[in-house]
């Protein structure tokens, strides 16, 4: 028999600090530097006249710092920490306390987007009063935190603790305010024919079913992910399913994770990719061939074939992968939209870029 696991604190994570911080550490870096500069070396100031620059350059780099500890200061002391359990959850902040008793809670769950999922715990108001007076209430939904606020694996722990021990119905909203469905863990991976749309959204192209929406940088950022940063696959219900990672040493190699953090392979080039094994172990090349192109394994069979639909204007793209595709090439033929995106697609009489959901506007 499985034991429920205990009560869930949660607050809010380093990202939340993570601008206040650069600004204070570029503050200070750079008010040394010219500090430092008016003093040593062959362009070396006079002392009275370095005197003046540092006390300015210096002290002004100072304020800012000084400024940016105190904008850390106010979100450190204005944070929401919840704490969910057997009895409920509890809010807290500022020295106000509400709770919201385990009878009262009608589902816990999210709202997309699906690149910053808004946690969110649905309640009777009149079985939890002062609810308002801790965080924002809408109708009969609470708004706690955003994931781009939150420690890393929040999710998970949320889901596991408000499913078992809380024993709540977990509830995915889409911008509609729509209920969303639960697919699959595997659904992406099985669909046999993925519409890729401008937006990155990746759909069944028989059934029309979300199956997963592609999160990472801005919208105009292009190609494959740039040095040290990465594109992550999620589902609907903001689950991830594959990362897409660049190390910062650039080149054309991407290295492709799991959900459970796994290596998939790795995806090297551009124009024509090849995909790799973990160890380097060559799977299946790209060519391409007019409107599409196509994966073919090391065995001479076309694995995967992405075709560029004519005349669209939104640049949407079409994955096709035979039931016969072997594994891990099936997987990481996933990655082929992203990296013809950045290539540009033909098809409408002209290269045209694919735009791609970014942290702030990947709406589904």
């Amino acid at each position: 028999m499985s034991v429920p696991p205990p009560a869930l604190t949660i607050t809010l994570g380093r990202n939340a600090y993570r601008w206040p911080l650069r600004i204070c550490l570029t503050a200070l870096t750079v008010g040394l530097a010219v500090s430092l500069s008016t003093l040593t070396g062959p362009g070396a100031w006079e002392p009275a006249e370095a005197g003046r620059v540092i006390a300015g350059c210096g002290g002004g780099a100072a304020l800012i710092a000084l400024a940016a500890a105190g904008w850390a200061f106010v979100i450190h002391q204005d944070r929401l920490i919840v704490t969910i359990g057997r009895d409920g959850l509890t809010l807290r902040r500022r020295g106000r306390e509400a709770a919201i008793p385990a009878a009262a809670v009608d589902a816990v769950g999210i709202t997309w987007p699906v690149a910053d999922p808004v946690w969110t715990v649905w309640f009777d108001p009149e079985a939890a009063p002062g609810v308002d007076a801790v965080t924002r209430v809408d109708g009969r939904a609470a708004v706690l935190l955003r994931e781009r606020s939150l420690p890393r694996g929040w999710l998970e722990a949320v889901h596991t603790t408000a499913t078992e021990t809380l024993g709540a119905r977990w509830r995915v909203l889409d911008d509609e305010g729509r209920e969303v469905d639960r697919l699959p863990r595997d659904a992406l991976r099985e669909a046999g024919h993925v519409l890729v749309d401008g937006e990155g959204r990746h759909r069944d192209d028989r059934t029309g079913a979300l199956l997963a929406v592609a999160c990472g940088p801005p919208a105009k950022w292009r190609g494959l992910p740039s040095p040290g940063r990465t594109t992550v696959l999620r589902d609907p219900h903001a689950r991830t399913l594959l990362e897409f990672r660049r190390s910062r040493a650039g080149g054309g190699r991407v290295r492709v994770f799991r959900a459970d953090g796994r290596p998939a392979g790795e995806i090297r080039g551009s124009r024509e990719p090849s995909f790799h094994t973990p160890g380097g172990t060559l799977l299946g090349t790209t060519r391409r061939a007019g409107g599409r192109h196509v994966v073919t394994g090391v065995d001479g069979r076309e694995s995967a074939t992405l075709w560029i639909k004519d005349g669209d204007g939104d640049g949407h793209l079409r994955l096709e992968r035979p039931p016969s595709a072997p594994e891990p090439l099936r997987t990481l033929a996933l990655a082929l939209p992203l990296v013809v995106r950045g290539t540009g697609v033909r098809g409408t009489g002209r290269d045209r870029s694919l735009r791609w959901a970014g942290r702030r506007s990947g709406r589904a």
